[in-house]
């Protein structure tokens, strides 16, 4: 129940094996190296060392690989369901650098279709805009470059359809002698103009015409008429069709290479956080200064790996100044849990408590009791144990953590509602008295908590004394590993007989009086023992004692297991009810049926969040507030973390 006990690791290894001994660290997956380069901030380190510094090819590859990727899932997708599993690979296959290089060959020929792709896209792009700005031309029989001979013009046009209308421009140019305006083509936003039109009259005739809103069109590089450059247009667009759909199926003959280039980019990005580590670290011209922290467990392994490439090296304990990473090292049934603690804080290195062991538990009852239905606990449980055996999510992922807290709690929520009697609330006695015309009812263990809410009350209560107790009994043994056993008499031993003495007050009064004075004496005397002087001491020993209303809040504050678990059955309830008011009938189990499954899928939904808030919330408040120190760091070591592929060791 003690946080791992961490060695601060030196290395100083030879530069030419920096690599292959990265790699072998990664492996073993139990050593955290930091960034020794921030030593170079002391004079006195960087008058011997320099910052390492490398330039890796893997980031670069990882573009390579993601482009070609991201090219198949858009050209060639393929059926993977999300609770697909990551595909099996072996060390060996995994390492072996001909298929990364035969991966990186392969995303070269997508990337490189993918690029003649884009270019055929952006060509038709352009090719279909100047095709639609020629489609209103496209009736007239003139070429559209044609030459203004000596005595006329002839020009292409426009006006706004939200203008005047077009037959006032055509009006407006013919009244000119000389003058001739066709209407070739409106639409939503312009009018399209053929005009004709002697040399004399053409300041006067385009003066009036740009007072309504007239523009000239210039077709630029176009020759002969509308229809004839449309109609090559076409063509062209559809040359590059046919050259795009070329390219795209040769994209999905290459939809084969996709396991090979997801393999390679996890791999790959393996590589770069090696790189990451290396231009953070100090080094010589022929060394490299590795300093980081190792569980004291698994020296042996580690202190194997430097000898073998010829390391110097050493182990020593926390110094004071140090910052050691956090581990919790659980039982199998307990680690899953420790995701609930991770999303509050880690403790700190120095607290010497996991909570983890004695949190569990609680969680798991707590969980089970506020669902409290052997229904719901059966879908939970069905649920999680589909998705885990499905998906295989990572064991110490935050997915596969949370799927085995959801099994075991659904494993709770079952027990729980054998206790109180649920299934799908009161499902069997409200179907069969509605709609069958006999009432058959589960008889509970305990008790029906819509019958008796007190008992369940009065569990509660006991629950939350239990947790506070413990509460306070691991935050003093917690102050006797960091040295303080007087304090854990003085600030948790006296408050511990203050509070059994009130449930020692139900079965003899006496003797429960005798505890509380006791310890309200002890509190009295000791809270105020750093204050200088009789009347600071006191002072503060009273208001110490104000602090026994905090406790019976915290205790109250277990109420919600009531509230939570009669919230459940309520709703569950009210669906059965609102399910059998047409009774019997054909129309009667239609609604049932629809009622039933929309009604109970929400209940479990709705509930499932809030149980999980408020159990949650019972353990960061209320438990770990009694001795929980929050700001550990995890431990990070280097270790192959994948996302496409699952590594077997070998001989697995």
């Amino acid at each position: 129940m003690s946080i791992v006990t961490m060695s601060k690791l030196r290395v100083i290894a030879p530069l030419q094996i920096r690599r292959p001994l990265l790699k072998e660290l990664t492996g073993l997956g139990c050593v955290e190296l930091g960034a020794s380069a921030q030593r170079l901030a002391d004079p006195e380190w960087a008058g011997s060392l320099e910052k390492f510094s490398e330039a890796g090819d893997a980031d670069r590859q990882l573009g390579i690989l993601a482009a070609a990727r991201d090219l198949l899932d858009k050209h060639a997708p393929t059926k993977s369901g999300f609770l697909s599993p990551r595909r099996p690979v072996t060390e060996a296959v995994f390492s072996d650098d001909a298929l990364w290089a035969q991966a990186l060959a392969g995303a070269g020929q997508i990337n490189d279709l993918g690029r003649q792709i884009t270019l055929c896209y952006g060509e038709e792009g352009r090719l279909s805009v100047k095709r639609a700005a020629l489609l209103p031309w496209r009736s007239l029989e003139v070429p559209l470059d044609i030459k203004a001979g000596k005595a006329y013009r002839a020009l292409f046009g426009v006006s706004p359809a939200t203008g005047p209308p077009a037959q006032e421009l055509i009006d407006a140019a013919e009244q000119k002698a000389f003058a001739v305006m066709t209407l070739l083509h409106s639409d939503r936003e312009q009018n399209y103009y053929f005009l004709i039109l002697h040399n004399d009259v053409y300041d006067e005739v385009m003066d009036e015409l740009k007072a309504k809103g007239f523009t000239l069109s210039v077709f630029k590089d176009t020759e002969g008429t509308a229809d004839s450059n449309i109609l090559q247009l076409e063509h062209r667009l559809k040359e590059l069709e046919d050259q795009r759909q070329s390219l795209l199926e040769g994209i999905k003959a290459l939809a084969g290479q996709k396991p090979l280039i997801e393999q390679a980019m996890d791999a790959l990005t393996i590589e770069s956080q090696r790189d990451q580590v290396l231009n953070n670290l100090a080094a010589t011209r022929q060394t490299l200064f590795l300093e980081g922290w190792t569980p004291a467990q698994s020296e042996g392994a580690v202190s194997q790996v430097l000898e073998r490439y010829g390391c110097a090296y050493g182990f020593s304990p926390p110094e004071e100044g140090d910052d050691p990473p956090v581990l919790l090292a659980n039982s199998k049934l307990v680690r899953p849990f420790g995701m609930v603690t991770e999303l509050y804080a880690l403790p700190t290195y120095e607290s010497k408590l996991d909570p983890n062991p004695f949190m569990a538990p609680f969680f798991f009852i707590f969980f089970g009791l506020m669902m409290g239905d052997i229904a719901y606990g059966a879908i939970i449980t069905l649920v999680c144990w589909y998705i885990l055996k499905k998906a295989k999510p990572p064991e110490d992922g935050m997915m596969g953590r949370l799927m085995k807290v959801g099994f075991y709690c659904g494993i709770s929520t079952i027990i729980w509602g054998a206790f109180f009697g649920g299934f799908f609330g009161n499902l069997i006695p409200s179907v069969s008295g509605a709609m069958l015309g006999h009432e058959v009812s589960i008889r509970p263990i305990l008790f029906d908590p819509m019958v008796d809410p007190m008992k369940l009350f009065i569990l509660a209560l006991v629950f939350g004394f239990i947790q506070v107790i413990l509460g306070l009994c691991l935050n003093a043994y917690k102050m006797i590993l960091q040295g303080d056993p007087l304090g854990a008499v003085f600030d948790v031993g006296f408050w511990l007989l203050i509070l059994i003495g009130v449930p020692l007050c139900l079965v003899a009064v006496p003797v429960g009086l005798g505890f509380m004075a006791a310890g309200a004496l002890g509190v009295l005397c000791t809270a105020g023992r750093a204050k200088p002087g009789l009347f600071g001491k006191i002072t503060e020993g009273l208001g110490a004692l104000y602090g026994i209303t905090g406790y019976l809040s915290d205790i109250l504050s277990y109420s919600r297991l009531l509230a939570l678990s009669l919230g459940t059955a309520v709703i569950a309830q009210v669906m059965n009810t609102m399910g059998t008011l047409a009774g019997g009938t054909l129309v009667g189990w239609l609604l049932f049926i629809i009622v039933f499954i929309v009604g109970h899928v929400f209940n479990v939904a709705i509930n499932l969040i809030g149980t999980y808030v408020h159990t949650s919330r019972l353990q960061y408040i209320e438990f770990f507030g009694k001795f929980f120190d929050s700001g550990g760091r995890p431990f990070s070591p280097l270790f192959n973390k994948t996302k496409y592929v699952e590594i077997i060791k070998e001989g697995k």
